[in-house]
């Protein structure tokens, strides 16, 4: 019979053929399906996924005679007839179709599928190409070319996907349907990433024999790790400047993270004071849990990317192998691989990152969740979840506990009372039950709530003016920039810094660097912020100023504030409303008033109104929280994507972060950093011969500034300063990136970052 061949030929020579492509293919996915029980089915994927090369039209493909080519629908159709009314197979053939171009729900796949085979029709779903086989007579002949490759081949015995008895009885209900439809599409997506991975590793190991060993990181040392954590701990203890009470606490909470470590499987939380070491505490936890368990790896998830650098920091103190991936990340082309497969023993990654690709359809987005499966996975600051998309975001997480063997632990000071959300069960541990107490015990602060009528930001700019040890932090950039002007008209130049998002992240580093020596050093310090300082970045001032907000983020900003119990009488904390026009809160750009960060910051005014909150207590923490979720439901948009499967809406409707603007490559100015600066100067010599690169991408990453324009006409007059770096392909999409003209290098100043004067000059800009 005809020999087919499943890649052109390889620089030795040598060409793969279709069945050594789908037996190894096959072999890795089954060894990655066998982690959570479905070995067989991902094994069934691989043997089919490139049915549609036993053609002639996938030959001419090769050879160059022919385009537009598409031998990934050929398998879907092969099955889809083979098993039919099989139900544990469509989220196979799911899976198959979209190995390429990505998933389509298998009710909207069954017509051209079935289609394809009976009347010979040519349409394919993906990216408008033409099936490579059509009818039953090629059907017949691939199958018998399949056959003499695999004499011995059987299909196993699948058992399809089981729907929970509770979901089953109740299925009439529009609400458990979706959240059975959450269950349904993880597991094709979980599929669909075995099966992506494994043909993706197998082709790079046609290139590269080697390439499995280099890109798998699977030596997990856990006792080692252990041993070396507690050195450091100690090391922390004995250096500590801290009340003496307070390291009491923080080693009380680190042995019962480890104590709890031992426990099974399944899903925690951990609720504990800021600055109280839960950042080591929960890698305690971790380390316990793989040792008594098994686990393969961890993965650390973080709000934001200051947070995942800086615990990073922290981390490779103790694990020298750590692989940081978010969208920003500057990774070797080596760890890249890492990135995209999720190989590595200890990952660290972002809320973004890390939920959205649970919610993707496309094959590169999918290619590392079923690493996912068999991990610990520490959501550090776990109060950061958009409410419009919080019911689906926990059904997953449920769903990865349940089905996938993870342990997850929500870790936060202010723990979310989720089970107050209405279609939401969450029944965690919490591994530190006598929270209370420790809140009770670490009170360093009071609050002055000044509600009662708003406070212009003139008079805040005062009253820091007259403070060593201060930090004001507002919720919207425009606020920041009017209160920066106002102190610099009172303040010395060294004593005063400025942290918001205009701020690239490597300027921000240098800033936090500076702002740290001079808060231990005993020097005068001022400081204005948004919230990108709320969380995990260990400052600590005398007195925190905080415009009104959810309570969540002003008990974060209170933990910038007296953190290491140096004040006896505790530091100040004083939350303000400010005497501003126009929107008072963030929210996406172009958005108007009116969204969940705003109606959490009314909330807490009415409840102040009522008796003044006290933030060291759980109690009234979970009151608010109880209050805040009453009626809450995911965006009718999400919930119609789910109910339908369908797998584009979906990824494009679960959003955690609305990231719309325009991301600005920036120089350091020189006078901050004259290395730094030819660097960017070298940058874009190379951006703007060849456009935006991958490797360029990754170079920029600590210097990019996003801009969110919320208007057409702010957005012409910003583009007239920046030219654009996309590729120089034609028809290429734009990339999103833009880099300052020179004559505009000055709008990047050395003291509040990038400040384009269509921005200066107000509006809703936050």
């Amino acid at each position: 019979m005809k020999k087919y061949y499943a890649k052109s030929k390889l620089p030795d020579g040598t060409q793969p053929t279709v069945k050594e492509h789908l037996e190894a293919v096959a072999k890795l996915a089954k060894q990655f399906g066998s982690v959570f029980g479905r070995g067989d089915e991902a094994w069934v994927a691989g043997m089919f996924h490139d049915f549609g090369k036993y053609s002639d039209a996938f030959a001419k493909a090769l050879q160059g005679t022919r385009t537009k080519v598409d031998h990934a629908m050929c398998g879907a159709v092969f099955l889809s007839q083979a098993k039919k009314k099989k139900r544990a197979y469509e989220p196979i053939i799911e899976a198959i179709h979209g190995h390429h171009s990505g998933l389509i729900h298998f009710g909207e796949l069954e017509p051209a599928l079935r289609g394809n085979f009976c009347q010979g029709t040519a349409i394919s779903l993906n990216d408008d190409k033409y099936p490579a086989m059509a009818g039953q007579e090629e059907y017949t002949r691939a199958a018998g070319c399949f056959q003499e490759d695999f004499p011995e081949f059987r299909f196993p015995k699948l058992q399809k996907f089981a729907v929970r008895k509770e979901l089953l009885e109740i299925r009439e209900n529009e609400e458990h349907l979706t959240i059975h439809n959450i269950e349904e599409m993880l597991y094709t997506r979980m599929l669909f990433s075995c099966l992506v991975d494994a043909d993706y590793s197998v082709s790079a190991s046609d290139q590269n024999p080697q390439y499995l060993l280099e890109t798998e990181r699977l030596k997990f040392e856990a006792e080692a790790w252990l041993e070396e954590l507690l050195r450091y701990k100690n090391r922390l203890s004995r250096q500590s400047s801290s009340d003496a009470s307070l390291n009491q606490i923080r080693n009380d909470l680190f042995e019962q993270c480890g104590n709890m470590g031992d426990s099974a499987e399944g899903l925690f939380t951990l609720t504990a004071p800021t600055g109280t070491g839960k950042t080591l505490a929960l890698l305690h936890f971790a380390l316990r849990h793989c040792q008594s368990s098994g686990k393969r790896r961890i993965i650390v998830v973080l709000p934001f990317l200051t947070l995942a650098e800086q615990n990073a920091d922290t981390y490779k103190k103790i694990i020298p192998d750590i692989l940081i991936d978010h969208s920003q990340s500057t990774l070797s082309d080596d760890a890249r691989e890492f990135a995209s497969r999720w190989s590595a023993p200890f990952i660290i990654t972002t809320s973004v990152k890390f939920f959205e690709s649970l919610f993707a359809g496309h094959p590169t987005d999918c290619r590392k969740l079923h690493h996912i499966a068999d991990s610990v996975v520490l959501f550090d600051e776990a109060q950061s979840l958009p409410t419009e998309v919080t019911e689906t975001t926990l059904e997953a997480v449920n769903e990865l506990c349940r089905t996938y063997h993870c342990t997850m632990v929500f870790s936060s000071a202010t723990q979310p009372d989720f089970g107050a959300i209405r279609n939401v069960v969450w029944k965690p541990t919490e591994i530190m039950p006598d929270n209370p107490r420790l809140f009770a015990a670490l009170k360093r602060t009071h609050v002055e709530w000044r509600l009662e009528m708003p406070t212009s930001l003139e008079e805040v700019a005062a009253e820091m003016a007259g403070l060593p040890s201060v930090c004001v932090i507002v919720n919207l950039r425009r606020h920041a920039r009017k209160l920066f002007g106002e102190l610099k008209e009172m303040c010395l130049e060294d004593e005063l810094f400025f942290l918001t998002t205009d701020l690239c992240m490597e300027h921000r580093r240098m800033v936090v660097k500076e702002v740290t020596r001079r808060l231990k050093d005993g020097l005068p310090c001022r400081v204005v912020a948004t919230q990108c300082i709320e969380a995990g970045v260990d400052l600590d001032f005398d007195v925190m100023f905080r415009a009104l907000a959810p309570l969540d983020s002003i008990i974060q900003a209170a933990g910038r504030c007296n953190r290491n119990g140096r004040i006896a009488g505790g530091g100040r904390v004083i939350v303000f409303e400010p005497q501003e026009e126009g929107c008072l809160y963030p929210g996406s750009p172009g958005q108007k008033c009116g969204n969940w960060y705003e109606s959490a910051a009314v909330l807490v005014k009415r409840l102040c109104a009522e008796q003044p909150l006290d933030i060291d207590s759980p109690c009234q923490m979970k009151k608010y929280y109880q209050e805040l979720f009453q009626g809450q439901a995911d965006k009718a948009s999400l919930r119609r994507a789910l109910g339908l499967r369908d797998f584009a809406e979906t990824e494009r409707e679960y959003v955690l972060i609305a990231n719309k603007g325009l991301k600005v490559i920036v120089p350091i100015p020189w006078e901050l950093s004259e290395e730094k600066y030819k660097k960017y100067q070298a940058i874009r010599s190379e951006v703007l011969k060849n456009g935006i690169t991958p490797s360029l991408m990754r170079q920029t990453a600590a210097l990019t500034v996003t801009v969110p324009v919320c208007r057409q006409e702010k957005l012409e007059h910003c583009l007239e300063r920046l030219e654009y770096a996309g590729q120089r392909r034609e028809g290429d999409e734009k990339s999103g990136y833009y880099i300052l003209r020179p004559q505009y290098e000055k709008y990047y100043m050395r003291d509040m970052g990038l400040q384009l004067p269509e921005e200066m000059e107000g509006g809703n800009i936050w």
